[in-house]
């Protein structure tokens, strides 16, 4: 019933989040999307009830829908027309290993440490990571645009 939940989320809002997406941007859409996602993560282990745990993963699942669009149209805005499949492509193979190695590593993860809670914040730590860095690079980017 979850991932039904989340798909139906995904089914009812992509039109309307690409379209948020367009508007506010590519770079700060992925990063809003992050930003729900690991968020989420991070709570998750602290819900007391179901309710809690359902409005956690429809948070969660609305930065998934921001995540299902915005990076490729990330993707085709900086690759160059003659490699733009080849980027996508590489994005989608990137995200299947992400998530295959994500997933192992998270259940070995809290199976070390006994504890999945610390195992889902710490897969929250990561995502915040990467998406910091993501976050520098634009912001660097845009400034040496700016400059010249």
């Amino acid at each position: 019933k979850v991932y039904m939940g989340m798909s139906l989320v995904q089914v009812m809002c992509n039109p309307t989040l690409a379209k948020f997406a367009d508007k506010m941007g590519k770079e700060k859409a992925i990063l809003f999307g992050c930003a729900l996602i690991s968020s989420s993560m991070a709570t998750l282990p602290f819900c007391t009830d179901t309710n809690h745990v359902a409005a956690t993963l429809g948070l969660w699942s609305l930065g998934s829908t921001m995540l299902s669009t915005a990076p490729v149209a990330y993707v085709s805005d900086v690759v160059h027309a003659e490699k733009r499949a080849q980027g996508i492509a590489l994005l989608r193979t990137a995200g299947d290993v992400g998530f295959l190695l994500g997933a192992a590593g998270t259940g070995a993860f809290a199976d070390w440490m006994g504890n999945l809670d610390v195992a889902m914040q710490s897969s929250a730590g990561l995502l915040v990571s990467a998406t910091g860095w993501f976050a520098a690079r634009c912001f660097l980017e845009k400034k040496l645009e700016q400059q010249n």
